[in-house]
């Protein structure tokens, strides 16, 4: 299996605990993470035994998740590319609601609205330094290969800020990111 350049949502993030930090407060750190990685007002931050876990609001995700997706799919695929995206969006349409639609993901019956993960450190500007660990649960919308890249996150931080800027009237595409997958 190779590794794949891939552009999606990020529906979950989520950090671990386990980390202590001595001369910053929890919540000054979060806040840093928050700001890395855009967990801004569309996700829902929680405390579970382990981890804290940021997930992108229900009504979010009711209201702009396929027509997002409409107009990501007619940016990034031209009339000439065989996809599926037309029968991602007649299948989504045809579910029910929103989890219907998410659980549809973990299927992978689609090239382009799969589910995929991603794993990213940080490292915030605090001392003494410390990595933290940020893990993320997306849906892909994208996805080619194979890639092989060192050193990618500020380029891949530019992608999503540019992809961001086409999708703007969007609350949900503050939470585009690109990632290699696999």
């Amino acid at each position: 299996m190779g590794q794949y350049l891939a552009i999606g949502l990020r529906l979950m993030a989520s950090v671990k605990k386990e980390q202590e930090f001595d001369e910053i407060s929890v919540e000054d750190v979060l806040s840093k993470v928050e700001n890395r990685y855009n967990l801004s007002d569309i996700y829902e931050r929680s405390e579970k035994e382990k981890y804290y876990v940021y997930s992108i609001k229900n009504e979010v995700l009711d209201k702009e998740l396929i027509p997002l997706i409409e107009k990501f799919y007619a940016l990034r695929y031209t009339k000439d590319e065989e996809m599926d995206t037309a029968d991602v969006i007649e299948t989504l349409k045809a579910l029910p609601d929103t989890s219907a639609r998410l659980d549809l993901l973990d299927d992978r019956r689609f090239q382009a609205y799969q589910a995929g993960d991603d794993m990213d450190y940080f490292n915030p500007d605090i001392f003494p330094l410390r990595e933290i660990r940020v893990s993320s649960n997306n849906a892909i919308l994208s996805i080619d290969g194979k890639i092989a890249m060192e050193c990618y996150g500020r380029v891949f931080d530019f992608f999503s800020r540019c992809i961001a800027a086409q999708l703007q009237e969007f609350a949900l595409s503050k939470a585009l990111t690109v990632w290699i997958d696999g």
